[in-house]
């Protein structure tokens, strides 16, 4: 018989490094972890103000993204994020996502150290969807040409909210230092 694919499943409210913003703002995150590589995540942004407060990338539809590319500097709006570590060792990767499909995927031999693009010839299913309130994005992603099998990664999921004239806003699990850096392996759950 063969042997059940191990999973990580996790559902987190993340927290805004600027502690005011969690009266206007919720952000959730939930990832799905299958042993064979195949990742999903799930991001809400919940506003008082509406959803057109935040600055989103253009072209975008509701649903599915079709015409999302590889793309780099996506955290300089607004960006959903995983960081997937290796258990035990110092390398970990980078997952940008933004709402209308484009992505990237970084590697790095240790904090902040040696980033290069990771080749991903599968990119990642994106869907959006958008109301007045709340925003909702979906991605999937098959990693299994470079992420070992049955290794279950340590974990964080992020994002950076482009507010417009109000700047951009930093959401983590938590926020381990004096600065919004989601790189720190601190802020990682253990797998």
């Amino acid at each position: 018989m063969p042997r059940p694919a191990a999973t990580l499943q996790q559902r987190l409210r993340l927290v805004p490094f600027e502690p005011s913003l969690a009266q206007q703002l919720q952000v959730n995150a939930s990832l799905s972890w299958l042993s064979s590589g195949s990742l999903t995540l799930n991001f809400e942004v919940l506003s008082q103000n509406g959803s057109s407060e935040l600055v989103l990338p253009q072209p975008l539809i509701d649903g599915e993204q079709h015409n999302g590319v590889r793309r780099d500097g996506l955290w300089t709006s607004t960006c959903f994020e995983a960081f997937l570590g290796l258990p035990g060792e110092s390398s970990y990767w980078e997952i940008n996502l933004a709402a209308n499909g484009d992505w990237a995927v970084y590697r790095f031999s240790d904090y902040r150290r040696d980033q290069a693009q990771q080749t991903q010839p599968i990119p990642p299913l994106v869907h959006l969807r958008r109301w007045q309130h709340q925003l909702g994005l979906e991605a999937s992603l098959d990693l299994s040409h470079w992420w070992p099998e049955g290794v279950c990664p340590d974990i964080a999921l992020t994002a950076v909210l482009d507010r417009g004239d109000k700047g951009l806003s930093y959401w983590a699990i938590s926020h381990p230092s004096d600065r919004a850096d989601f790189h720190q392996r601190s802020a990682f759950l253990n797998s």
